[in-house]
């Protein structure tokens, strides 16, 4: 499942794995102090999401890209035109325009060791240099919007940026 593990220059265990749900090969960011049973089980859990959770991250990633599109349309000009073409018939064709290059874990408490988690960074077709952070915690959409160090298991307030950005939660804008 994971392959070519080994130890980067930041102390973190690197290895990559095929990502189902996006078709291609990812890399799996984790510290030495997790266990691989932990991050295979997440792996497990990423590659066979439920289809509703699945459109539930579509859909916020569709506010994410209608949201930049209204507030920078001048960058927009160069993205596909046709990103949600599809969307209504096949929320998951949105897919197609992100890149998830990471799935990173970080420290948990044993007691949430079942708890499932997704806490990936990558980038897609709108945002340049912003990227795209798809955060979850035990079925539960926590962030997605521009790239952020997340960590699910943080109890951090976010800021009023944070909250202002994150299209896990709809919002009137």
């Amino acid at each position: 499942m994971i392959k070519n593990i080994y130890e980067n220059e930041v102390g973190y265990m690197v290895g990559t794995f095929y990502a189902d749900i996006f078709g291609y090969e990812m890399e799996v960011w984790f510290k030495k102090d997790i266990s691989i049973e932990y991050v295979k089980k997440n792996i497990e859990y990423l590659n066979n999401l439920d289809k509703e959770f699945l459109v539930e991250i579509c859909t916020a990633l569709r506010r994410y890209y209608e949201d930049y599109k209204k507030i920078l349309p001048d960058l927009c000009e160069e993205i596909p035109q046709d990103i949600i073409k599809d969307f209504e018939k096949d929320p998951t064709s949105i897919l197609k325009y992100i890149d998830i290059g990471t799935y990173r874990f970080d420290k948990y408490s044993t007691a949430d060791e079942n708890i499932p988690v997704i806490n990936l960074g990558g980038e897609c077709a709108w945002s340049g240099d912003e990227g795209v952070t798809i955060a979850a915690k035990n079925n539960q959409l926590l962030y997605v919007g521009p790239w952020s160090d997340c960590n699910v298991w943080s109890d951090r307030v976010e800021s009023i940026l944070d909250k202002m950005f994150n299209y896990a939660i709809p919002k009137e804008i």
